[in-house]
């Protein structure tokens, strides 16, 4: 893994993001957690709905699932950025200005509803376009911006003339992340070993992935 177009050397990022998250590994797996467990309690309905051919109310419920887990992240983001930057993690300070659930629920809604409508079209190639453009919101609600349209506005502009690189990181990621959701494939274990295994795997990918974008997402507001 070279250095990309837009300075970023991959490998050292990896690196340095597993010790960054393992110096911060309780806070970040916690927020990881308790966001990726929001998510399940609407996953869970909604591949049951879509298994019964019930296709919309399983895209709706996957929506809602989205966008309450996304709002409930800010602390995920707080934290990440946090460790990142060396500071001492505050377990108070994304509670404090309680309007950055706002603009996060904001920003969620706009991200993952163009997320899932983008799947339905051409492979859901419009969906790695929507990633690409907005990936870093999270991150720049955490930072301070008043406002979740600012916010998905300010991860544009940071990704502009950067796109192709990120789409190769991106790819590499998702790569990373199915690893961490490979308790899953195997069968022989009991389907709630395999379910377990699948959650903490990807609590610690997601959380190491949370701070790789963290640190790509310094890098672009610094230059």
């Amino acid at each position: 893994m070279t250095d990309t177009s837009f300075g970023i050397q991959l490998a050292p990022t990896f690196t340095s993001s597993v010790k960054t998250w393992a110096g911060a590994a309780l806070p970040l797996s916690l927020a990881g957690a308790f966001t990726l467990g929001v998510y399940g309690l609407f996953r869970w309905p909604a591949q049951q709905l879509l298994e019964d051919d019930r296709v919309y109310s399983s895209v709706a419920v996957d929506l809602v699932g989205l966008i309450v887990a996304g709002t409930l992240a800010v602390p995920w983001y707080h934290y990440t950025l946090a460790a990142v930057d060396g500071r001492e993690i505050n377990l108070i300070e994304p509670f404090v200005d309680k309007r950055a659930f706002a603009y996060q629920a904001v920003a969620s809604f706009w991200f993952w509803a163009a997320v899932l409508l983008g799947l339905r079209y051409l492979f859901g190639i419009p969906s790695l376009f929507v990633v690409l453009l907005y990936a870093f919101h999270g991150f720049v609600i955490a930072d301070g911006t008043k406002g979740g349209m600012m916010a998905l506005g300010q991860s544009v502009r940071l990704t502009e003339g950067k796109r192709v690189g990120l789409f190769a990181i991106a790819g590499l990621l998702m790569i990373f992340n199915l690893f961490g959701a490979i308790a899953a494939g195997f069968d022989a274990l009991p389907t709630t070993a395999r379910v377990l295994g699948a959650f903490l795997g990807l609590v610690v990918t997601t959380s190491i992935t949370l701070v790789i974008g963290a640190t790509i997402y310094r890098k672009f507001a610094g230059d």
